[in-house]
């Protein structure tokens, strides 16, 4: 194990990453706070079926994954899109609080673009199932990105390396993700192409528009 931690993580100046430190102490804490409310949830993570039979406020389990995830992302992306904006954001925690904001905004416009689109076209759905579905999954996300941010900050591994990886299995659970929500459609005419789309382009791709359009103009 020490051999293993030698070839993978390296001498740093903590001092100048204790920000980092902080974020991931504070994100496990949440997470252990998490698993004190929602322990039958917890207990299920290791099965999709199991996790659907838990009646736990799956609202609230959301949120809190939601902004863990948003916390930590931003904590990897801060220096790629706010070096612009140092003048206002003149330390890591003010970056990362700026950038969780924007996540957590793309989260609320995907949620709202997809009930409109849902509503316009008339499609039905099971909102506890989607609701705990993307919370499965989201769980995943947010642990994956946990494990991330340490090795981005405290490890040898190449960097860009990193990014690409872990955004090639976010992409991958997304994709999982989706299809467990277009097999569970209880409709037969919402499972055609159309709706696909929908999900693509509204819940993906429109709400990155719209923040990028906000950047530009801000």
């Amino acid at each position: 194990m020490k051999i293993f931690a030698s070839v993978i993580f390296l001498d740093r100046p903590i001092k100048d990453l204790d920000w980092v430190l902080y974020i991931l102490i504070f994100s496990m804490a949440l997470v252990v706070l998490g698993r004190i409310l929602f322990n039958n949830t917890f207990e299920t993570l290791n099965r999709f079926d199991r996790f659907q039979e838990i009646n736990d406020n799956q609202g609230l389990f959301g949120i809190l994954f939601q902004f863990i995830f948003a916390i930590l992302l931003s904590s990897l992306l801060m220096g790629y899109f706010m070096s612009d904006y140092d003048y206002i954001f003149h330390t890591p925690f003010l970056k990362v609080m700026a950038v969780s904001l924007l996540i957590l905004l793309f989260f609320s416009l995907r949620t709202i673009l997809g009930r409109v689109g849902a509503f316009a076209l008339g499609i039905s759905y099971d909102a506890s199932y989607n609701l705990k579905t993307l919370n499965f999954y989201r769980a995943y996300s947010t642990a994956l990105l946990w494990i991330t941010t340490l090795l981005y900050y405290f490890s040898t591994l190449n960097k860009t390396v990193l990014l690409i990886v872990l955004a090639l299995f976010l992409i991958l659970i997304r994709i999982q993700t989706y299809f467990s929500l277009f097999k569970n459609q209880p409709e037969k005419y919402s499972k055609i192409w159309y709706y696909i789309i929908l999900y693509l382009c509204a819940l993906e791709i429109l709400p990155v528009l719209v923040l990028l359009k906000f950047l530009n103009i801000w």
